[in-house]
């Protein structure tokens, strides 16, 4: 029994406590009426805090999460000179290093934009394997020591000398990179990401993997670490459909074959595949699947019954999605490609004509709003890549006047793994005409993340369905008195996470703040 709160339930306006028994929500209503219901059972305290559903990152790499947490984490490098320092220094104090993973650098703001190279991370870590990932993951920085142990990148486009690699070049690299390092090593890093998300209130990710990020055998230690620490993992494979992937996929437990099956590229790395050249670089970014792929993709895993998706960033890389559900329903009708609810992961740049074939479709779209909170600002990188087309970056608002199904996640490590400011990007967008309420956002973080999964029983709080439960701290003056939700103001505090429980299990708890919480009671 947790009394004493403010509990979120359409089941219940007003509650203040919840009974949990076998993993599911018993009861959900009055104090009095759940003890009524439940006389016996261990009772916590919530001495006035807010109770939720549980949230979901809908776009998740797990592994990579967590040998970034254990490598280096670049995101505030201001050089060159500063990255090959923390190189250095990391290695120092590290001795018999082998692999030293990193994210996050971005040489825009340097005094001298251009990454180290090759040479200068050798002499930095003499004999390390070093892989450094520009902050959108779609390039890095690599070592000698690195090349040596992988298969040749020779002849693969975005291999370079100098050991930047983008393109196929940085796909195969990173893809190859999971022979460096042992199960064990692995496993721990997932462990490190998820434990980090439950600690944000996050109880379900999404694993998107794709064998440029390592094997398919990732997808199976995510979900078997998850479920040895109470979270619930829901996996993809980002590979084209065909017999054996369809088989390979099921054989994991992955839902379906979407997620980082790469349309495109990333705005960071220019390689996001646009209809109109970047206004730095002359060109049009790159395009890893045409037309005719895309559309015998979405038609076999619409035929499959499974999900089908893709990574699409750029405005070509969008419209070419959108023509392939296109086709898929010409050739099978829409209710069966409805039916599949495919999903598409980012989609940034989308035509306005296009919001409507995607909601009548049912497709689903996976959105980072962290992204637009880090480069949708006057003067940041959607405009110094796009010029005037960064006015049209990330529509949140746009896809749900359309009606088009919203998922929220923060594809970490590219951003960091996040429970309310994930839902508060999505609020305060940089533009205002694309803010969503604080409602639609919540909505699109917990039962609408859940559905993008073709899950319609979780997100919600209320008698069966899944006790899958965040408790927080919150100033009661900041909650909306409609939705009983953080308003969620530029200025005012997240709510801090004291306990995070899925299937009733807890899976994070404050003990300083609600003290040791008793195990649900199984049937």
């Amino acid at each position: 029994m947790l009394t004493g709160g403010r509990v979120v339930s359409p089941a219940a306006p007003g509650a203040t406590a919840l009974v949990l028994q076998g993993g599911r929500v018993a009861f959900v209503g009055a104090d009095a009426a759940a003890r009524a219901a439940a006389s016996g059972a261990p009772e916590v305290d919530l001495g006035g805090r807010l109770v939720t559903p549980a949230l979901v990152d809908a776009h998740v790499h797990c592994v990579q999460v967590g040998q970034v947490a254990d490598g280096l984490d670049l995101h505030d490098a201001v050089s060159r000179t500063d990255v090959l320092e923390r190189v250095a220094a990391h290695v120092a104090a590290r001795p018999g290093t082998r692999v030293l993973v990193g994210q996050g650098w971005d040489e825009r703001g340097w005094p001298e934009p251009v990454p180290p190279t090759r040479a200068e991370l050798d002499r930095a870590a003499p004999g390390v394997a070093v892989y450094l990932a520009r902050v959108d993951v779609h390039s890095a920085l690599v070592s000698s020591a690195l090349l040596e142990r992988l298969p040749s990148l020779d002849g693969l486009p975005g291999a370079t000398a100098e050991g930047w690699l983008t393109q196929d070049a940085h796909h195969a690299c990173r893809g190859a990179m999971d022979r460096l390092f042992t199960d064990g090593e692995r496993r721990a890093a997932v462990r490190t990401a998820l434990t980090a998300a439950a600690a944000e209130g996050v109880a379900t990710v999404h694993e998107l993997g794709g064998a440029h990020l390592g094997p398919l055998a990732d997808l199976v230690r995510v979900a078997e670490e998850a479920a040895a620490l109470g979270l619930r993992a829901v996996t993809y494979w980002g590979e084209l459909a065909a017999e054996e992937s369809l088989a390979a996929a099921r054989a994991v437990g992955a839902v379906g074959l979407a997620g980082d099956l790469c349309v495109d590229g990333a705005i960071g790395s220019h390689t996001a595949a646009l209809r109109a050249p970047y206004a730095d670089a002359d060109t049009r970014g790159v395009r890893y699947l045409d037309d005719d792929q895309v559309t015998a993709h979405l038609v076999a895993c619409t035929r499959a019954g499974v999900q089908g998706g893709f990574h699409c960033i750029g405005d070509d890389a969008v419209a070419a999605a959108v023509e392939g559900l296109r086709r898929a329903a010409a050739v099978l009708g829409p209710e069966a490609v409805r039916a599949a609810r495919h999903r598409l992961e980012h989609v940034e740049m989308v035509a306005a004509d296009d919001l409507a074939v995607l909601a009548d479709l049912g497709v689903v779209a996976s959105v980072q709003p962290a992204f637009d909170a880090a480069w949708g600002g006057p003067g940041e990188l959607y405009e110094q890549r796009l010029g005037r087309r960064a006015a049209t970056m990330n529509p949140f608002g746009d896809l749900h006047r359309a009606g088009v199904a919203l998922a929220l996640g923060t594809d970490a490590p590219v951003t960091a793994l996040a429970g309310w400011a994930t839902v508060r990007a999505a609020v305060q967008h940089v533009r205002p005409e694309q803010r969503l309420p604080v409602a639609v956002a919540f909505d699109a973080a917990t039962r609408g993340a859940h559905a993008a999964a073709r899950d319609e029983v979780r997100g919600v709080l209320a008698p069966g369905r899944p006790a899958d439960v965040a408790v927080w701290d919150v100033d009661p003056a900041l909650l909306e008195e409609t939705t009983g939700l953080p308003r969620l103001d530029p200025g005012d505090p997240l709510p801090v996470c004291v306990a995070t429980l899925g299937a009733g299990r807890v899976i994070h708890s404050d003990p300083g703040a609600l003290g040791k919480l008793p195990p649900c009671r199984r049937p």
